[in-house]
């Protein structure tokens, strides 16, 4: 089942974030990993279902961070739907592709948790060294992705070298 499946994803990845990177980080930025989980899950799932998995994701995310509950989610979902909707005519499955993509979704990831704090009053997120939490949390993601596209896939339910086509309108 589908839903268990991405459950034990999730559950693994929050573990992994809460224990290795509470300690292992680069320039002093930890890998934001349930971020890289919906940026793969929108590209690989398409929009509404990646925006899901995203907002369960940033759900759990949220209980840990001491922002208001469904900050991330929020961040998380819309990232998610873009790299759906935006990625599905533009990326295919290469590894190079994938890393590209989850350092901009990342980081996209990141800026939009702090825009949208700041919009509920968490003041002082958005500032310079916001651009170089992103950029490196993006760059470590990149690293991570290919490791992290196989359990996805899993997860998803979907086969080796194809994706979900993005919805067409009629």
């Amino acid at each position: 089942m589908s839903v268990l499946r991405v459950g034990g994803i999730l559950l693994a990845t929050i573990v992994v974030q809460l224990t290795v990177f509470v300690d292992v980080r680069a320039f002093g930025v930890a890998p934001e990993l349930l971020a890289l989980v919906a940026v793969l899950a929108g590209f690989l799932a398409g929009p509404e279902r990646g925006a899901t998995v995203a907002f369960v994701a940033g759900l759990l995310w949220d209980v840990w961070l001491p922002t208001p509950l469904g900050l991330a989610a929020m961040a998380f979902a819309t990232v998610a739907f873009a790299v759906g909707s935006i990625g599905a005519g533009l990326f295919h499955d290469s590894r190079l592709q994938i890393s590209g993509l989850a350092v901009f979704g990342t980081a996209a990831a990141v800026i939009a948790y702090a825009l949208l704090g700041e919009l509920v009053g968490q003041r002082g997120m958005v500032d310079l060294e916001l651009l170089r939490i992103a950029a490196i949390a993006g760059l470590l993601n990149g690293i991570l992705a290919p490791l992290m596209i196989r359990p996805l896939r899993w997860a998803l339910h979907v086969p080796a070298s194809t994706r979900l086509p993005a919805p067409t309108r009629p």
